[in-house]
């Protein structure tokens, strides 16, 4: 079959990988927990030995889920247009990051300011915190997204994604050329060559900072990621190699791992400007995904069920809640004192058994399935029938404008809080309960309580 029309015909190793990618991190935040590096809060036990364990999945995980990701794209493309593409990736990926940004990260973010800088809690501290944090000098530092940011890199992507698609042949004529120059060895080779170099020649100016306008180095790892993962849909030879090496894969990687934690380790590690460190990484991060694409492609590709059906759907929702859950529950168990070993099998179980939680319950919610991911509850997938909206018996319009309605709800409410503390002089949100802004004191009290009054009736 051309490549311009590949297969659609389901990939399950492919969700297997993203399944397993998304476990994986989970695992691994739960890590950072013990780690030394800087994140939201930390146990009480912390291990300087982590900085050497993060390296078994943090090289590879977040590249190879991003070039699953293209692949997953490439799939939504068949029978359907650049437009509708569009609108599939808005519908499926803006919800969840506006509900995340404004319901879930800040209680991470809460619980952090409490955590390290001495922020009041309760009701009343969490109130000012979420004023302080969408005031107009709040929102002028930047909404904080936290683990979301990985939403919005996969909606840019995507953008940039679809754009090179509509490009007659384009997508065909890059991957064309990836068939024919990765044949062989040069599978293993020439990726590696290419993440060698931007280690090398990026990595040192800008690092990785999940900031989407200064992250050049993160692009050129992430981006080329998605397009490749993209691109190879349908290339049976790039699959075929892979299968082919992913044990002499399998080997390098485990020769590579050793190495690079001991250059973490070692204090000459960064020697001769990290060009040595840059290789082994490079090495480690292309061998250790090639190794899972080949093994997933030759046992998983045809190895469906409902197990996997249910894990596809829920990991959306887990991801979007996981990070949440893990971080209150830090803030909860940490005064016990419960040794380490016991306190990680704790969290691990919390954050696992929470999201799931999570994804059960809102699953079975119609209204607010979008929010988290979901496909609509009559099973239609994403993107939507345009014309199939456009006319009169078109089924559960009155829905989705009422969704939109309630989605446009809290965003109102925030406005209307800004504004308020805009019209109320010396208002401070560290001393002064939220509802002083409706009250008699206030200059313009009917900001606040006639905003706060339509939101309601919004998400009503």
């Amino acid at each position: 079959m051309p490549p311009s029309a590949p297969s659609s015909a389901r990939r399950y190793d492919l969700d297997w990988i993203r399944v397993g990618a998304f476990g994986l991190l989970i695992v691994y935040h739960v890590g950072l927990v013990y780690g030394v590096y800087g994140w939201h809060v930390h146990s009480v036990h912390t291990f300087e030995w982590m900085r050497e364990a993060i390296l078994i999945t943090n090289p590879w995980r977040l590249t190879l889920l991003f070039l699953v990701s293209g692949a997953a794209l490439r799939f939504m493309t068949f029978r359907r247009t650049p437009r509708q593409v569009a609108r599939a990736r808005f519908e499926r990926l803006v919800p969840p990051l506006l509900f995340g940004a404004v319901v879930l990260v800040p209680i991470q973010s809460w619980i952090e300011a409490m955590d390290k800088a001495g922020w009041p809690n309760g009701l009343a501290g969490y109130a000012a915190w979420m004023v302080r944090e969408f005031s107009f000098s709040g929102l002028a530092d930047g909404v904080p997204v936290n683990h979301l940011w990985f939403i919005v890199y996969i909606a840019a992507y995507s953008v940039v994604t679809i754009l090179l698609w509509r490009r007659p042949g384009l997508i065909d004529r890059i991957g064309a050329w990836l068939e024919k120059s990765l044949v062989g060895p040069r599978l293993l080779i020439l990726p590696i060559l290419y993440l060698i170099a931007i280690r090398i020649l990026l990595f040192p100016w800008f690092g990785v900072t999940n900031v989407l306008h200064w992250d050049w180095y993160n692009h050129a790892l992430s981006l080329a990621a998605f397009i490749f993962g993209f691109s190879i849909v349908g290339r049976e030879s790039i699959w075929r190699d892979m299968e082919r090496y992913r044990w002499v894969a399998l080997g390098l990687a485990a020769v590579a791992l050793p190495i690079m934690m001991a250059q973490v380790w070692h204090p000459g590690g960064r020697a001769f400007w990290g060009v040595p460190k840059a290789m082994v990484y490079g090495l480690d991060q292309w061998a250790t995904i090639v190794a899972i694409l080949g093994f997933g492609s030759r046992h998983l590709r045809s190895r469906g069920g409902p197990v996997l059906t249910y894990l596809t759907e829920a990991t959306f929702p887990l991801y979007l809640a996981h990070q949440t859950i893990l971080v209150a529950a830090v803030w909860i168990i940490r005064p016990a004192h419960l040794p380490a070993g016991l306190e990680a099998l704790s969290l691990l179980l919390i954050t696992f058994l929470g999201s799931f939680a999570v994804y059960e319950v809102v699953k079975r919610i119609p209204a607010i399935r979008p929010l988290w991911g979901l496909k609509p509850a009559d099973g239609r997938p994403w993107p939507l029938d345009l014309e199939a909206l456009r006319r009169p018996a078109a089924r559960y319009h009155r829905r989705r404008r009422l969704l939109a309605v309630g989605i446009a709800a809290p965003l109102l409410a925030l406005t209307v809080v800004a504004a308020a503390i805009a019209a109320y002089p010396g208002f401070d949100n560290a001393t002064q309960y939220l509802s002083e802004l409706g009250g008699s004191t206030a200059q313009a009290p009917i900001i606040f309580n006639g905003g706060v009054f339509i939101a309601g009736i919004m998400a009503g």
